[in-house]
């Protein structure tokens, strides 16, 4: 299927009427390539400025609720942007930050890993520990393993998927980085779930939802929105995605969210 250029004059009047119609909009958005240009340093890795501008703008909007959903650890991720009072959604969704919530949610948690999948994880967690060329992040109930070229994540993502085949745990790969974490979670089950609680807290009986992510982990959340407006930040040629529309890089999403924030 052909993608479209949300950027487009016809394409952004057509997602705009459909806006304007809403009751209530909920915007989803990635972090990493999608509100900031792709970093290697992480903690480098800063949204561009009009963004956090532009989003400060549209979360004091009363139909609009606003949510971060982002493979970095919770706490990585709110102390990377000024926002307070919108969702947070960490690690792909197994941290939960709810800004009606007293506390952090973990909405999944994986009871029932097998002894040859810890083992498994375990050992791989020891071993790439002593790399030197390899930087770990361990997030607790997984790892994210950090390379720094896309040839030696693939190089490495071989060696990794024949041992966690069938196993408790699942590979994810993004850009330069391969996560290891227990199945049966993923960004598309986060936003579902923070979809039915947000309505549920603030009486909605019906919401239109954006979802604007640059990674395969946001695939998982552009296949729940069949309803909703899907958006692809491409980063490079590649746009084999379930979005419907697409952007360039980060600078789009910035001309994107300010374009909306003046019309809000």
């Amino acid at each position: 299927m052909n993608k479209k250029y949300l950027l487009d004059a016809h394409n952004l009047e057509t997602v705009k009427k459909r806006i304007e119609a809403a009751e209530n909009l909920l915007i989803f958005l990635d972090y990493d390539g999608t509100l900031a240009p792709f970093n290697p340093e992480q903690l480098s890795a800063y949204a561009l400025p009009q963004i956090e501008k532009s989003l400060n703008i549209i979360k004091r909007k009363n139909k609009y609720y606003l949510n971060l959903v982002s493979g970095r650890k919770l706490s990585q991720l709110k102390n990377m942007l000024h926002l307070e009072d919108i969702n947070y959604a960490g690690s792909h969704g197994l941290e939960i930050e709810l800004s009606f919530e007293a506390e952090v949610v973990y909405p999944y948690q994986t009871k029932n890993i097998d002894i040859l999948s810890q083992k498994n994880y375990d050992q791989v967690k020891r071993d790439y520990q002593k790399s030197d060329d390899v930087k770990v992040e361990d997030k607790g109930f997984g790892l994210a393993l950090h390379f720094n070229s896309l040839e030696k994540q693939k190089e490495h993502e071989k060696k990794l998927d024949p041992l966690f085949a069938g196993s408790a745990y699942q590979l994810l790969s993004g850009r330069e980085v391969i996560e290891i974490r227990p199945k049966g979670w993923d960004k598309g089950k986060a936003v579902d779930y923070m979809t039915q609680r947000i309505k549920e807290n603030f009486e909605l009986d019906s919401a239109l939802r954006i979802y604007i992510g640059d990674d395969r982990t946001d695939e998982d959340a552009f296949e729940v929105l069949d309803d909703g407006i899907t958006v692809y930040v491409k980063n490079d040629s590649n746009l084999n995605t379930k979005a419907e529309y697409y952007l360039e890089n980060p600078e789009d999403t910035a001309k994107l969210l300010n374009n909306l924030a003046g019309e809000l």
